[in-house]
């Protein structure tokens, strides 16, 4: 045997049979991942989230040069003027008065709320509910929130800038909730789409609320269920809902599902359900209907639950736990080709991302190690 034909070890140029990878490795880089409902797709994180701030010199605030007889002084002031009832000029409040409010510093730099926000939000739902929307050559939801604010504001100004950046705002919040839900739906495991229906011999519609909500946030703490879901009235029987989807461990389902039928009015046929002998005890009638990965990523569930925040803007109710993206290490070969869609994004090979790994319990601070894993196992079997 000739010596010198053997390839060197460290030296895998040229060899058929690369065992570690290509030739030439990618370098591993820091990726946040999302799943679109059909691919991993990743951007390119260039400041992960386990980075931290470089050491900035403490904020100084206007008090800190005061001693403390001029604090004392000052609190006094304060506390005077607000027994006579003075405003922050020192001028008598006059109770009867209108407060005009300057929309000039209305630009969501403070928390607080005015009364002019508040009486906005009340009439955009209201059109909103009505089916109001705003196209290019006619304005019904401008026009119809105008016509409110006149009503207490009559001498206001800049009030149509003010109304198209409050609707600007509520669309561009429903766009991004919805991206959310759609999100963290398809990137998480679920196994059941369950509907809980209020009956009124066990709750109210607001102990159905709290308590459904309070099980499910002990179930999820006790049993490690995960849900996100919305209530929502229905528009002919006018009884409340809550349609949501469920991911319930091996072994940790809470009572027994049987099947049973009954009769629709809304559809006029019969019709059969799963129900869980637990929520039908507790809560009134339920369905438990399975789901596989293939109906979640058809979207049906997703959508059907998604246009109730665009037709009455519910609220959606989320169990901690659930990532709507991830950030992992990967390197080159996971990659299958790259798309420009206002950033670079990179579209993975399906095997790179494990639930159980990355997903099931993941924590923004780091990745799930073989330690976390022997000392803290995941609950599936």
């Amino acid at each position: 045997m000739n010596v010198s034909n053997l390839i060197p070890m460290d030296d895998l140029t040229g060899c058929p049979f690369p065992f570690f990878g290509s030739p030439v490795q990618q370098p591993k880089k820091v990726y946040k991942i999302y799943n679109d409902g059909g691919h991993y797709i990743a951007t390119q994180v260039f400041r992960p989230y386990t980075c931290k701030p470089k050491d900035l010199p403490p904020k100084r605030n206007k008090t800190d040069d005061y001693t403390d007889e001029q604090k004392a002084t000052i609190l006094r002031r304060i506390m005077r003027d607000k027994r006579k009832g003075l405003d922050e000029n020192g001028k008598k409040k006059d109770k009867n008065a209108v407060d005009k409010i300057d929309l000039s510093r209305d630009n969501g730099a403070h928390c607080s709320r005015s009364a002019l926000d508040i009486l906005f939000d009340s009439l955009y739902f209201t059109a909103f509910k009505q089916g109001l929307k705003d196209n290019k050559l006619d304005k019904p939801m401008s026009d119809f929130i105008r016509a409110g604010i006149l009503k207490l504001y009559p001498d206001m100004d800049g009030l149509d800038e003010y109304i198209a950046d409050k609707i600007k705002r509520k669309l561009n919040n429903l766009h991004h909730r919805k991206k959310r839900f759609r999100r963290k739906a398809n990137l998480n495991n679920w196994n059941y789409f369950v509907t809980f229906t209020y009956d009124d011999t066990k709750h109210t519609e607001e102990t159905f609320k709290k308590k459904l909500r309070k099980c499910l946030s002990n179930l999820h703490t006790r049993r490690g269920w995960k849900y996100m879901g919305v209530f929502e009235t229905a528009p002919d029987t006018g009884r409340l809902h809550f349609h949501g989807l469920l991911y319930v461990p091996v072994g940790e389902m809470l009572g027994m599902i049987t099947e049973k039928q009954d009769y629709s009015t809304a559809q006029g046929k019969i019709q059969t359900r799963n129900e869980n002998s637990f929520f039908a005890e507790n809560f009134g009638r339920n369905d438990f209907c399975e789901v596989s990965k293939s109906e979640m990523k058809n979207g049906k569930r997703t959508e059907y639950i998604l246009k109730y925040i665009g037709k009455t803007n519910e609220r959606i109710c989320y169990s901690r736990g659930i990532p709507t993206e991830i950030c992992k290490v990967i390197d080159g070969d996971d990659i299958i080709t790259e798309m420009h869609d206002f950033v670079t994004k990179y579209i993975l090979f399906d095997d790179i991302i494990s639930w159980e790994r990355d997903i099931m319990r993941y924590r923004y601070c780091k990745q799930m190690s073989v330690t976390d894993l022997l000392c803290n196992p995941h609950l599936s079997a």
